[in-house]
């Protein structure tokens, strides 16, 4: 998992895989507060897309956790605040619904040695796939959020595919 924001990515930006850079680099050039909510590709054939939502948080216990095995989510806030749970993988973890082969979705209503990480307009998290992830959840009461979620194909983080 990696924390960041915009201020500090243009000053790290070298630190991060260029992929990642690719998609802030997206965020960055697209005025997403034109846009409605919907799905963007930013690369053809689902290797690179955002998923741009509105929602409100709720308590941290009425979300379930989550992880993706095809994909690294790229979850980047643009308005409201959100607190998101995450948590390494773990053999214990109880998947409670695995929508893993449609979606490249599981999701788990339990997580062991969950941290909660706060996020503020202009901060992003990145979640690989053993990082399992609870987002919309609340910080300090419940905000309507607008948030710009990047996945990222697996693939094109390997030297065969640029």
């Amino acid at each position: 998992m990696i924390i960041c924001d915009r201020q500090d990515w243009a000053r790290e930006k070298h630190a991060l895989h260029p992929v990642i850079s690719q998609a802030i680099g997206w965020i960055a050039d697209t005025d997403l507060s034109a846009l409605p909510t919907g799905k963007y590709d930013i690369l053809p054939d689902n290797k690179m897309f955002c998923l741009l939502q509105e929602m409100n948080t709720v308590p941290a216990a009425e979300m379930r956790a989550e992880s993706h095995f095809r994909y690294v989510d790229i979850q980047y806030l643009l308005q409201g605040e959100e607190s998101i749970g995450v948590a390494r993988a773990h053999p214990d973890h109880r998947v409670t619904e695995d929508r893993a082969e449609q979606h490249d979705i599981v999701f788990y209503q339990h997580t062991i040695n969950e941290s909660m990480i706060a996020l503020e307009p202009g901060m992003f998290a990145v979640f690989f796939p053993h990082d399992v992830h609870r987002p919309c959840c609340q910080t300090h009461g419940e905000s309507a959020i607008r948030k710009a979620v990047i996945k990222i194909h697996l693939s094109l983080f390997t030297h065969e595919n640029p």
